[in-house]
């Protein structure tokens, strides 16, 4: 009987050992601590605050467009300016219809200009063939007026800084920051949204140029930011989508980028060989700007 009772015992160890390993593995756990919640206010728990002067928003648009810059106007409102009231200003080749200029006006929160484009900015120069002009002359037109004269419209005389509204585009998210304040605060001459590598058909002779330029003025380019736009003196095509920019217009004013539009309009390549305004900025912008800017 006690060799039974022993055998017993020691057949039970390895089954309380057991037990007990399932109950430290079922015992009750401590809760865990809760995630961290990083709380952002919604655009209107945000305080209004007055706009950043010499700073506004540009259209340069026609009448025909009404739908697509009601819907553009209407996100940037509501995501944004509906806290800031930064001006706008409406640019055409052709006049605004009252219809147009009504229903501008009663989607903003502040004040709206509009104006004329001088037909001498907004037509091909002299010196071009038009013949050999690619694709629609009224669109080449407006590329070169975006590549540089757009910044000396009288009624940009006491802006600064120009927020690009492309009509139709979508702003889908609230911006809590003041893009106009960031680049003040941080001395920024150029904010983009996107940056993309271009068809080689669309900056055909483009680079050539640029080194032409370089050769003539080569004390222009210093602390620049030209490895961006070529990798071992090889041109890399990328540029600056200028649908979304944010410009400083002293940058666009100064006395390098307009002797380099002068140098690259007479090489006529905005209407030969469809260079776009973008193309024209994003190698200004290398040419001329530390990254830092």
């Amino acid at each position: 009987m006690a060799y039974i009772t022993r055998r017993a015992v020691r057949l039970s160890v390895p089954a309380l050992m057991l037990t007990l390993f399932l109950f430290w593995l079922t015992r009750p756990q401590a809760p865990a601590p809760p995630p961290a919640i990083h709380y952002t206010p919604t655009l209107s728990q945000l305080p209004t605050r007055a706009p950043l002067p010499h700073s506004c928003f540009l259209f340069v648009t026609r009448t025909i467009s009404l739908t697509k810059v009601r819907r553009t106007m209407f996100d940037i409102e509501q995501r944004f300016n509906r806290r800031h009231r930064y001006p706008y200003v409406f640019l055409s080749e052709h006049p605004f219809s009252d219809e147009f200029q009504t229903a501008v006006r009663a989607l903003a929160s502040a004040p709206v200009r509009f104006a004329l484009i001088d037909q001498e900015d907004w037509q091909a120069p002299a010196w071009i063939n038009h013949d050999r002009v690619r694709g629609d002359a009224g669109f080449r037109n407006m590329v070169r007026y975006w590549a540089a004269p757009f910044a000396g419209h009288p009624q940009l005389a006491g802006m600064r800084r120009v927020w690009r509204l492309e009509p139709g585009a979508h702003y889908t998210c609230d911006i809590a920051e003041d893009p106009f304040r960031q680049m003040s605060a941080h001395q920024w001459l150029y904010a983009f949204a996107v940056s993309l590598e271009t068809l080689p058909t669309a900056t055909r002779g483009l680079w050539p140029a640029a080194l032409a330029f370089l050769a003539q003025h080569p004390s222009a380019a210093q602390n620049n930011s030209l490895s961006w736009l070529a990798n071992q003196a090889r041109f890399t095509g990328c540029q600056f989508l200028t649908n979304f920019e944010l410009v400083d217009l002293a940058f666009i004013r100064s006395q390098p980028y307009q002797a380099l539009f002068d140098f690259l309009d007479r090489q006529a390549g905005i209407y030969y060989d469809d260079w776009s305004d973008a193309a024209v900025r994003a190698l200004a912008a290398a040419m001329f700007l530390a990254p830092a800017q």
